[in-house]
């Protein structure tokens, strides 16, 4: 259950041409705007998925990742590699289902409100920079 946002790749194409320390600004506002989501999605892997915190891998903790088209929370380990059968083949699902979406849904009206911020912060830069040239 994404929370879909219109034009953002054209905002942050818009937002390229801007001053360094606007886009250094904006990168860092879009990142925080996960942060409450992937808390929560490590407290609820940690809760609802049993033997997450035991072994050497901490499958349990999460990223956040931004790039021209979205906004991302994922896993920081990339999983098992090599030959030999997987130790939990519905590992992925069961983060999905029972803690990833379940931490979007209760922060969905946060990550609004926190994206609103991020464009308010945008236009008050262009307000004391001035325009954008694109």
């Amino acid at each position: 259950m994404p929370v879909y946002v219109r034009n953002l790749a054209e905002i942050n194409y818009l937002l390229s041409k801007a001053d360094k320390e606007t886009r250094l600004g904006l990168r860092k506002a879009e990142r925080d705007v996960a942060k409450p989501i992937s808390g929560d999605a490590e407290r609820l892997t940690v809760q609802n998925i049993p033997r997450t915190r035991l072994g050497k891998v901490d499958w349990w903790r999460m990223r956040v990742g931004v790039t021209q088209r979205l906004i991302y929370v994922a896993p920081r380990q990339k999983g098992v590699r090599g030959k030999g059968p997987k130790r939990r083949p519905k590992f992925a699902t069961l983060m999905m289902e029972r803690a990833m979406e379940p931490a979007l849904k209760r922060h969905e009206h946060e990550v609004e409100g926190r994206f609103e911020h991020v464009l308010e912060f945008v236009a008050d830069r262009f307000n004391k920079v001035g325009k954008v040239v694109p």
